[in-house]
Order: C-alpha cells, then sequence, then structure tokens
C-alpha cells in the first residue's frame, strides 16, 4: 500500500503530459508486481490464484438464462468492483452513487447491463457473466467517460456505449493474455479503453469535456480499488 502511494506519483507525473488521469493504473501496476512476486518466493503462500497456465477452450454456455438470473448478475458487475460477488452489495453500491449523482449510478447500472448482453452475445463463460465478472471495469468506464469525465448528453452516452462493449472485448482478451502469467486483469481493461477514448478528446469531443486536474489522477476511480 505505501508502495503504491510512490507509483501513483510516478504515474501521475508521466500521464498528465497527455493530461490524462493516472486512475486505477498505479493499483494494477504495484498488485500485479506483488502477486508474480508469490511465485519467485517459497514464503509467500499463493492461495487464491491458481498456478500460470495455457488458456484452453471455454465451458458450455447456457443457451437462455432467465430474467431473475441476468438482474441479478447485472447487479454483481459494480459489487465486483469490490471484489464482492453480491448482487445486494451491487445494490448499495449504486443506491451510494446516486447520493454524489444520479447519472453516476444511471451509468454504472448502464455498463453493467450493456456488459452483461455483450458478454452474452458473444458467448463468454455461463460462470463469469453470472459472477459479474465482465461488468466491473464496464461499470467504471460508464461512469468515468459517461459523467466524470465528460457531461452527460446523448453523444456522450452513444461514446460511452461503445466504450463499454469495447471494454468486454478488451477483457476477454486480457483474460486471456494474462492467464499464462497466473494473475488477473484487475482493473486493466477499464483502465486501457478509459485513455483510449480519452486521449482523442481534443479532435472528437463528445461533448465539451470537464477539467481533469492535475492531480485528479486516480480520484475517478478512488472508488473501485480492484
Amino acid at each position: 500500500s505505501a508502495a503504491s502511494t510512490i507509483v501513483m506519483l510516478a504515474v501521475a507525473n508521466v500521464m498528465k503530459t497527455w493530461h490524462a488521469p493516472a486512475l486505477t493504473f498505479p493499483f494494477v501496476l504495484t498488485t500485479w508486481f506483488l502477486l508474480l512476486g508469490g511465485y519467485a518466493f517459497s514464503n509467500l503462500a499463493v492461495v487464491s490464484m491458481g498456478p500460470p497456465a495455457i488458456p484452453g477452450a471455454i465451458g458450455a454456455q447456457a443457451d437462455a438464462m432467465s430474467l431473475e438470473v441476468a438482474i441479478d448478475s447485472i447487479l454483481k458487475g459494480p459489487a465486483q468492483v469490490f471484489l464482492i460477488q453480491n448482487s445486494i452489495t451491487g445494490i448499495i453500491f449504486i443506491a451510494a452513487l446516486a447520493v454524489s449523482s444520479v447519472w453516476a449510478a444511471a451509468f454504472a447500472v448502464i455498463g453493467s447491463a450493456i456488459a452483461y448482453a455483450t458478454a452474452v452475445v458473444l458467448g463468454a463463460s455461463t460462470g463469469d457473466i453470472q459472477a459479474g465478472l465482465f461488468g466491473f471495469s464496464a461499470v467504471l468506464t460508464a461512469i468515468a467517460l459517461g459523467s466524470v469525465f465528460f457531461k452527460p448528453g446523448l453523444r456522450v452516452i452513444i461514446y460511452t456505449i461503445l466504450a463499454v462493449i469495447f471494454t468486454v472485448i478488451a477483457q476477454g482478451a486480457l483474460d486471456i493474455a494474462l492467464a499464462p502469467m497466473g494473475i488477473p486483469t484487475l482493473t486493466f481493461p477499464f483502465i486501457i479503453i478509459t485513455w483510449l477514448f480519452l486521449l482523442p478528446q481534443e479532435d472528437l469531443a463528445p461533448t465539451p469535456h470537464l477539467p481533469i486536474p492535475a492531480r485528479a489522477v486516480g480520484a475517478t476511480a478512488a472508488t473501485a480499488s480492484r
């Protein structure tokens, strides 16, 4: 945790060159190093990540999911931001967001719902879908682009939906890419896609964007410490 503070300042100084926030990259980078280090030190027991492995074919996807399962899965998306697989936690998280910003809460739900639909259409692992694992990065992307760095509006909603769909694809790609290293993607799909959709803002400007304070790095997603 102490090291991540130093990493935060380092990443912030690099990213401010492009007027972009660090988001949760300091957390991801620091955690990746510590998780990978666990495989090198015998006194650090790795108990939950599983050994590095070459990705194989995913399990068969259920042909249909009930409305109840769909709602439960969508609510788990926001909860998974905090590493919790529980729909009640998702409701609490959404309600807490609404206290601060109704737009943020709305985009959290929209992001998780679109992520769920995208994962189902693309045929992702049913277990991962129902656990909300394709939703947490999408939720953060939706909140960041939809209500933090851009002013909500029709063009921003369309822009954000595209980013959320791309986040799900990036999630699947990174899950496969990192499997041989035996570490999780954490929130890196959210980070890379949000960066990619923020950096063109001077050329695209979906709508007048909100100023990004020089030190607002990570504050955006500080609520999301996955």
